[in-house]
């Protein structure tokens, strides 16, 4: 009588930490931790319903059902947060090129800290000498790198404007000049390191991006000194 008593006790809160867990889950951003919550709820509902007494094991498959129908309900709202909306031709190039490892939900959460602008010929989005509080993303159009009065290189679609000097938190090294009409994704310093400290996927695209960008930069370079 003892053994079952202290068993029914048993599988009853082996069900309460599975609903814990699946609760918890509603507070986890990342799929895989959310997937791994499940789990772990199932796991222990099972373990729960094999120890249950004859008189618990329909609550406790009752109880496994509604774990299977929460999992499902947060599988389809990760799902939907993932898929967000339809990213644009330009975007979707934009992250072939840069981030061609990240995800759409990563991409999403960058576009969404970003500010979309239009700098005409001429306009300066970088000024030699100066400290960066944005990390600029050419989406379109062409700017020159100019050091010391001397144009250096060019930029074009897809490259990065002064992320060296960004991240470093220094003093630009050489201006950059829009050369034609552009437009660019302007991405405040706070904001980004606040999505990398959350996304590890997003700060190993970002610095994948980082050294296929400067790779470009110093072939540009080295041509343009030919």
């Amino acid at each position: 009588m003892n053994i079952a008593i202290t068993l029914g006790t048993t599988s009853l809160a082996l069900g309460g930490i599975a609903f814990a867990l699946l609760a918890a889950s509603y507070l986890v951003a990342s799929s895989a931790r959310m997937r791994l919550l499940a789990i772990t709820a199932f796991l222990l509902g099972s373990i729960g319903m094999s120890l249950a007494a004859d008189s618990l094991q329909w609550p406790l498959v009752a109880m496994l059902l509604v774990l299977a129908s929460i999992n499902t309900i947060q599988y389809l709202r990760h799902r939907r947060v993932a898929t967000g909306n339809a990213l644009s031709v330009q975007e979707q190039a934009l992250r072939a090129w840069l981030f061609p490892t990240l995800g759409d939900a990563d991409f999403q959460q960058l576009l969404k800290v970003s500010q979309r602008s239009f700098p005409t010929a001429g306009t300066f989005l970088v000024t030699q000498g100066e400290h960066l509080d944005h990390l600029y993303i050419i989406i379109q159009g062409t700017a020159h790198v100019v050091a010391n009065g001397m144009v250096v290189a060019s930029l074009h679609d897809g490259n990065l404007v002064g992320e060296v000097s960004f991240f470093r938190d220094d003093v630009a090294t050489a201006s950059v000049v829009a050369q034609t009409e552009l437009s660019v994704l302007a991405i405040e310093r706070g904001q980004l390191r606040k999505l990398m400290r959350e996304s590890e996927a997003l700060q190993r695209a970002l610095h994948e991006s980082i050294g296929r960008d400067l790779g470009f930069k110093l072939t540009s370079f080295d041509a343009s000194s030919l």
